[in-house]
């Protein structure tokens, strides 16, 4: 429960208030370029290489953007172990945590089950789910744990400690919980399927539930990795990411596996216990670290080159063996952030993930190979990067919030993005009764702010006049021990840290609705649709999702209720119902017994909705703003509400279309303009 509180509350942080008058509210239009944190690869600009010199081998690609750094065979190198080569499965990735209930389905063939204490000897146990049958492991009791089918206990119970393997099938299926949410960064509309590896299941003594863990081969890994777009065929691209990505798995591998592992090596990873509480694993299978969808990935139809790529490069790193190199990587192994988009120059760790306040030093280590280079490629206009250029416009109430003042007057970009300089931002105001004056670079421009990056170009229009390097104070002395870059990635939820690197949804390219659904996603309201690489933004949006996605945005912890005879326990989107209805943002259907949770939601309902979560007050409506809203309109107060706050605009000219379902794409820019732009929007939005 903590956990989630704190992302909670994160995210209600990081989301700005509705303000009353959105069109005239004094704010200032951040401009700039890029898409993420910046440090290390960007993603566009090494697709931009690799179309530019298709012979241009990809290791060349990565390694130009970690300066020092060589390719090199990981077998050629004196690792701190050679757990990666000696055992089958030697990588841990976390699945799922907090899982009361695990389905599963055996593909092509039995599975053998493993349980600790249940009486049954060795494993495999007797029991062997055929291909097709749908089985489960559940939690009954604290530390108590059986595999059921048909609702019935199969076998005796035992500890949650356990395992599903199918060394004569061809795979797993997962689903978890009654309510078929989903357990896996694949988000599927109903499975998740591994073909690789086997599973471990491991009780969770902090939290209620168990982990659902991945054990696998490095390269196996790498096969199932989401970060490059299907459509990218570079051979260049796909090798750089490819080397890139196996750097990055090996690097935190070596830096987990902490402790000596038992004397049966394939049981546990010799992790820390700190990690066995927080996920009993290497690595996690979403943007903490990198996006892995499994079997997924591997069948898609335009996959290949992906999988080309891999192979390709086999056993290939990236390496760092410069001043310091035992300091800076594992074995030699460097540690390979990668983003989507540069904006033309990439950061530092230190800018990257930290901020610079006054010109105050953050206190971290600068590492050698993640220093700025110019990234040109990424801008080319010819590679058709989406995130080559940004605008987005930041009210002077969000600022003041952010930096606890009672004002904001001025922000002016004092510094541009350079390779040498971060660019730095001067904000003016007031605090206190007394003028105030801070000067910000780095991270917390982006996350704060709610910018694509940190990579500012302008300010309302001006461009700084070119200025000599900002001076630092001398940079603290970090040791090894204390350097957070460390811990970036695979506990950056502790850092307030958000690891946004993927592109654009491809469907959601050239919509008018592309910046909302960006937005939405940035402050994790939405993680798309199907396998999480799409948005669906031309699909209907039912009444339940519509509840999550309030949810999210509100900031709210999932609640247990019973009010709606529809929506039991469970129920994929209950606890998001039951918030919102605590609330009183919804009173159900019908007689208020039920919810219609399956039901489109209309664009007058979700008018209202959004007029109760924003506690909107209920206007003395005099004008005809939309023709098709009468003054008999059930919906009329709260469609014009928030028409009167800039969240729509009408469905077209002189009309609201109140009885239209929503789509997602709609649902976007409503909950964008609602929760994050104040009420503006990019040019030519009409919703």
């Amino acid at each position: 429960m903590l956990r989630r509180l704190l992302l909670a509350v994160l995210l209600v942080g990081l989301i700005p208030a509705i303000v009353a008058d959105a069109h005239h509210t004094p704010g200032f239009v951040f401009e700039g370029a890029g898409w993420g944190h910046g440090v290390g690869m960007s993603q566009w600009g090494a697709y931009g290489q690799a179309v530019e010199d298709p012979a241009k081998p990809g290791e060349d690609i990565a390694a130009y953007y970690y300066p020092g750094s060589e390719p090199a065979t990981m077998g050629d190198l004196s690792l701190p172990n050679d757990l990666l080569y000696t055992l089958d499965n030697p990588l841990w990735v976390n699945l799922g945590s907090q899982i009361t209930l695990l389905e599963f389905t055996a593909v092509g063939g039995p599975l053998d089950l493993c349980l600790e204490g249940d009486g049954e000897g060795p494993c495999p146990k007797p029991e062997h789910p055929g291909a097709g049958e749908r089985w489960q492991f559940r939690r009954i009791a604290r530390g108590e744990c059986g595999f059921f089918r048909g609702g019935e206990l199969q076998g005796t119970s035992g500890s949650c400690r356990a395992a599903i393997s199918w060394p004569d099938a061809e795979g797993v299926r997962l689903r978890h919980g009654e309510d078929r949410s989903k357990l896996c960064a694949s988000r599927t509309s109903e499975v998740c399927e591994y073909r690789h590896g086997e599973l471990k299941i491991r009780d969770d003594p902090v939290e209620l539930g168990f982990h659902v863990v991945l054990a696998v081969g490095l390269e196996d890994y790498l096969r199932g990795i989401a970060e490059v777009l299907d459509h990218w065929e570079a051979p260049g691209v796909n090798e750089a990411q490819a080397i890139t990505a196996r750097s990055y798995a090996a690097f935190k591998f070596f830096q987990r596996e902490t402790e000596t592992r038992p004397a049966n090596p394939n049981v546990d990873p010799g992790i820390s216990a700190s990690r066995k509480d927080r996920c009993w694993c290497h690595l996690y299978d979403d943007t903490r670290d990198m996006n892995y969808i499994g079997w997924a990935k591997e069948t898609r139809s335009d996959g290949q080159p992906w999988l080309d790529g891999v192979e390709a490069t086999r056993d290939r790193v990236l390496t760092y063996f410069g001043d310091d190199w035992e300091r800076f990587t594992k074995g030699g192994i460097v540690q390979a952030f990668f983003s989507a988009s540069s904006g033309g120059i990439t950061r530092s760790n230190v800018y990257g993930f930290f901020t610079e306040w006054n010109g105050k030093a953050p206190a971290v280590r600068k590492w050698p190979y993640l220093t700025p280079v110019a990234d040109p490629w990424d801008v080319d206009p010819a590679v058709g990067n989406p995130h080559r250029s940004w605008e987005r416009r930041v009210s002077a109430a969000d600022i003041a919030r952010w930096l606890g003042w009672e004002e904001v007057t001025e922000a002016s970009l004092v510094v541009g993005p350079t390779v040498a300089e971060p660019a730095h931002v001067r904000f003016t105001g007031v605090l206190d009764s007394e003028p105030r004056s801070v000067t910000v670079a780095g991270a917390r421009l982006r996350t704060a702010l709610g910018l694509r990056s940190s990579n500012i170009t302008a300010i309302d229009g001006v461009v700084p006049a070119p200025a000599d390097t900002v001076v630092h104070e001398q940079a603290p002395h970090v040791t090894d021990d204390e350097d957070p870059t460390l811990d970036v990635g695979n506990d950056g939820e502790n850092l307030g840290i958000a690891f946004d690197v993927l592109p654009n949804f491809p469907d959601a390219v050239g919509s008018v609705h592309a910046d909302a659904i960006q937005a939405i996603r940035q402050y994790s309201i939405t993680k798309g649709c199907g396998d999480g690489f799409y948005f669906c933004p031309e699909d209907a949006v039912t009444r339940a999702a519509m509840a999550t996605f309030l949810r999210r945005a509100l900031g709210l912890e999932e609640v247990a209720g019973n009010r709606f005879s529809d929506v039991p326990p469970g129920h994929t989107h209950g606890g998001s119902i039951y918030a919102i209805a605590e609330l009183g943002i919804t009173s159900g259907c019908g007689d208020g017994s039920r919810y219609c949770p399956n039901d489109p939601t209309t664009r007058g309902a979700m008018a209202v909705f959004l007029a109760r979560a924003l506690e909107l007050e209920a206007d003395d409506v005099q004008t005809e703003r939309f023709a098709d809203v009468p003054e008999t309109h059930p919906f009329r107060s709260a469609i014009h509400s928030i028409a009167e706050q800039g969240i729509t605009v009408g469905c077209r000219e002189g009309l609201f279309c109140p009885e239209a379902p929503v789509t997602r794409g709609t649902m976007a820019t409503f909950l964008a303009r609602a929760f994050i732009w104040n009420g503006t929007s990019p040019p030519g939005s009409n919703q």
